[in-house]
């Protein structure tokens, strides 16, 4: 069985995510200052326990109950991915865990997807290395906190994202004001870069950083981050936080460029609510790992895959998205020596407006190629296309 706690009932789990507080956000829910749910195998004296968040999913405690993980299976597939979370319009759920064996139980809670596992690494920074980072804001540039005054500020271009994590993570922007902070970088009242606290739990916190696309590459995100730091350290926390995935170099430059030191990497199990989205998912996570022959398997057969299939937003980013896949899939077949293949997916992204000519040539699984009849063919293409555009 499994049995959803009431509120007053949280504290009762605290002893099984002893393990696992270093995801503040456990601690946040169960204290209250952010949004979440929990489930356990019995009310009094839990033995396991799920924990949903608005920073993800966490398992704890005895992993021996078959009855209590294909409960959790059901509630995942006809709660969960039907859109009952924590989180808006979610399209997968990822799960940390203690203790390490949950991983064997995994094929059993996400029963109709194959489970995927990603790699992630946590940070903490007790001391900001970046301490001049106000000598560095470019000209025409400002930081500043958000706070009320900023939000009121006459033609102010916010993003929807910056009040969406305050309503998904803290309950409501007024309860972000109360219990919460965070800084943004200005550009002539365009918020182009906001880095806000995901939680506080005691004096420790964790924080997360988005910058606009078209503001990206410019240090900006350092600045950004440096500031709500700054602001962290100088007040009442001990500490500040910060989870990224391990390949996700931008972050985890960001973090380490502003005085960030790596914790420890762990890893979550994940699966996608829709299963061609979860196709994708797993040709990616195949091909990240270096496992060529199933990223190139999984792949074709996403490709394949009638667009009616795929849900509304994967839709409509797959016209840009569809010249990386084909690239994935041409060095994919160029690693397991298919050369024809290779050529042949990498005519198809160019003609889905994959241009990156120097990139190409400096990748090393394609050397082998470099002078044949087929690879000039693919460069002179790429320079037309170029020119085309």
């Amino acid at each position: 069985m499994i049995h959803e706690l009431k509120k007053r009932d949280y504290q009762k789990v605290l002893p099984l995510f002893r393990e696992l507080d270093w995801n503040l956000i456990t601690n946040a829910v169960i204290e209250g200052t952010s949004p979440g749910r929990v489930y356990v195998d019995r009310v009094e004296d839990p033995r396991t326990a799920f924990m949903c968040t608005a920073e993800g999913y966490y398992l704890t405690g005895n992993d021996n109950s078959n009855e209590f993980n294909t409960c959790l299976n059901k509630l995942i597939f006809n709660k969960i991915f039907a859109g009952d979370t924590v989180r808006k319009d979610e399209t997968d759920i990822a799960i940390g865990f203690h203790p390490n064996s949950w991983i064997y139980k995994m094929p059993t809670i996400f029963r109709g997807r194959i489970p995927l596992t990603t790699a992630r690494r946590h940070y903490i920074c007790t001391k900001l290395e970046a301490d001049n980072w106000k000598d560095h804001v470019p000209e025409g540039f400002q930081v500043n906190r958000i706070d009320e005054a900023l939000l009121r500020m006459p033609q102010l271009e916010l993003p929807e994202h910056v009040t969406s994590w305050m309503k998904t993570n803290w309950g409501s922007i007024s309860s972000f004001m109360k219990k919460g902070f965070g800084f943004c970088t200005l550009h002539e009242k365009n918020v182009v870069s906001w880095s806000l606290a995901d939680c506080v739990s005691g004096n420790s916190c964790e924080i997360g950083i988005q910058t606009r696309e078209d503001y990206r590459r410019q240090g900006l995100a350092a600045l950004t981050v440096a500031a709500a730091v700054d602001f962290a350290l100088s007040n009442r926390f001990r500490y500040v936080g910060w989870h990224c995935d391990e390949y996700n170099l931008p972050s985890i430059k960001t973090a380490e460029r502003v005085g960030f030191k790596l914790e420890r990497k762990y890893i979550q199990c994940y699966a996608c609510s829709n299963e061609a989205h979860h196709l994708e998912e797993t040709a990616q996570t195949h091909f990240r790992a270096g496992r060529y022959r199933e990223a190139v398997e999984s792949y074709e057969e996403f490709l394949k895959t009638p667009q009616e299939q795929l849900p509304n937003w994967l839709r409509e980013a797959l016209p840009q998205e569809l010249g990386v896949h084909y690239f994935r899939v041409a060095s994919a077949k160029a690693f397991i020596g298919d050369g024809s293949g290779a050529m042949e997916y990498l005519e198809k992204a160019i003609d889905n407006g994959w241009l990156c000519i120097d990139f190409l040539k400096g990748r090393k699984e394609f050397e082998n190629m470099h002078g044949t009849p087929e690879w000039d063919r693919i460069l002179k293409k790429i320079h037309e296309r170029t020119k085309e555009s």
